[in-house]
């Protein structure tokens, strides 16, 4: 649940639901609007990507929040009922790639990375470094952010190490701090002062600047999704999400890559 406190004079309500990545830069933006407009109240509810398209396609939200495609299960469902969505990128954000930092790994190319997560390569020797097992660590299926992995990382075609172990993106920054020989994925905003060492992909770190040029190859959207048709409370929020000086201005102090220049 939400830990905004809705304004009391609200009479209008535009409901969030899905991604946790999105949730935790739409809840500054929901806060800051209902100062600015308090008969609107904007509750945020996490739960994944796949929650978000689900929730919008059976109408029992107004918006939902995703940090990837959709699932293949949920679009075949969509379009068995001819059921449309739009999507309005407010932010890029990128998947980091981090060990323990006791790891003395640098850089992976792409295709390392690759070799490394379907299970190619098994032992940290074969990249010139201490020897000891890899233990992979990947995100649930069903969260967007598999989704944008597994599109560029596995070239959505390849599978996962079945010795990989499945957590959500937190959990796996927790496990990593926990062991030395640990590789996993999460948003760069997961890892703000935690004690883990993130690497470089082809060279590039997931800074703002290497993900806005595209230098950094592990980038995706993040989204907010609607039917096609709106009401004019939606619209309105969206288009407070989507403009410089507002929604998008948060996003920038928030660390992340907004969709709009200043």
């Amino acid at each position: 649940m939400s830990s905004i406190h809705f304004p009391s004079s609200a009479t209008t309500y535009v409901q969030l639901r899905g991604s946790d990545t999105v949730m935790s830069l739409i809840q500054p933006i929901a806060f800051q609007y209902m100062t600015e407009f308090p008969k609107i109240a904007t509750p945020v509810t996490g739960g994944g990507t796949s929650s978000g398209y689900k929730c919008v396609l059976d109408g029992t939200t107004d918006i939902g929040m995703a940090s990837g495609g959709m699932n293949y299960e949920i679009r075949k469902w969509a379009e068995k009922k001819n059921l449309k969505i739009k999507s309005t990128e407010i932010a890029f954000d990128a998947l980091a790639v981090f060990v323990h930092p006791s790891n003395e790994a640098k850089n992976l190319s792409l295709e390392e990375l690759r070799e490394i997560m379907v299970g190619s390569v098994t032992d940290w020797k074969e990249f010139n470094l201490p020897p000891g097992p890899i233990q992979v660590y990947t995100q649930n299926p069903n969260r967007g952010s598999y989704e944008a992995w597994r599109s560029v990382v596995l070239e959505d075609k390849l599978s996962v190490t079945l010795r990989a172990k499945v957590m959500d993106g937190k959990d796996i920054v927790t496990a990593i701090v926990n062991d030395p020989r640990g590789i996993g994925f999460s948003s760069p905003f997961n890892l703000v002062n935690v004690p883990v060492k993130t690497l470089s992909i082809n060279e590039f770190l997931p800074t703002p600047a290497n993900i806005q040029k595209g230098n950094y190859p592990i980038r995706r959207s993040l989204s907010l999704i609607t039917p096609p048709k709106v009401k004019p409370a939606v619209q309105e929020f969206l288009d407070y999400c989507t403009d410089p000086k507002k929604g998008q201005a948060i996003i920038r102090n928030l660390g992340l890559v907004p969709t709009q220049a200043e």
